[in-house]
């Protein structure tokens, strides 16, 4: 996906006469793209629920709040169990909004806000009903689990993009086998959203209509291409 939208972005920025498209900016200006649609996809979605939740939309209407969560599960991910140790597990370093965690057997464990009220709840805390809190790093639980596991699900961090490339008598030409090479960390739907905001990075102003035409002039090309061969 990401050397398709190098490509779109390429075509029309070269078109245009901006100057050439460098990998590292174009690789920047996706990852802030990505980061920026996400944000808004994330406030979409919970405002989307609490207007179905209020009962000021239907449901099953197109199933708008099924498409936006399908976007934000690309992002989803369940840990493998942490152990307990010291009262406190670390939080992975991609975790970017974490869901309630729970102990291995299925007990979720609710939530302190602070300092004050975890040492008044950890008082009365149990197995069956653990507390937590967020310590900068880590999750501090109580009672004491001591050797427990606990699971994470949670929204994790996009991961930056890498377009990897090989140079051939001058000419920069992708190579998706390098081994630090990064697709965009996009949901599918998503590509044509991220080529706009790529552009638009680049000075570059288009509707979604003139990316999509080019889009199919570019796969009915391929297409004959291929049939030739």
């Amino acid at each position: 996906m990401l050397d398709r939208i190098y490509k779109k972005v390429k075509k029309f920025v070269n078109t245009d006469v901006r100057g050439n498209v460098t990998p590292a900016e174009f690789e920047l200006f996706v990852h802030n793209a990505i980061q920026d649609r996400n944000e808004e996809v994330f406030y979409d979605f919970n405002r989307l629920v609490t207007r179905e939740n209020r009962g000021m939309i239907v449901s099953g209407l197109a199933n708008i709040v099924d498409r936006f969560s399908e976007k934000l599960s690309h992002y989803l991910k369940d840990s493998e169990p942490y152990t307990i140790v010291d009262g406190r597990i670390a939080i992975p370093d991609d975790v970017r909004y974490m869901d309630e965690p729970q102990l291995t057997n299925g007990t979720t464990l609710e939530l302190c806000n602070n300092k004050r009220e975890f040492t008044i709840q950890k008082t009365f805390a149990k197995k069956q009903y653990p507390i937590y809190r967020i310590v900068g790093g880590e999750i501090e639980i109580a009672p004491d689990l001591e050797g427990d596991g606990v699971t994470l699900s949670y929204l994790r961090k996009v991961k930056y993009p890498k377009w990897t490339y090989r140079v051939i008598q001058g000419v920069e030409i992708f190579n998706a086998d390098s081994p630090d090479y990064q697709d965009a960390d996009i949901h599918v739907s998503e590509e044509e959203e991220i080529v706009r905001r790529v552009l638009m990075a680049f000075g570059v102003n288009l509707k979604d209509q003139e990316i999509q035409a080019y889009a199919a002039t570019e796969e009915n090309s391929e297409f004959n291409k291929n049939n030739a061969n």
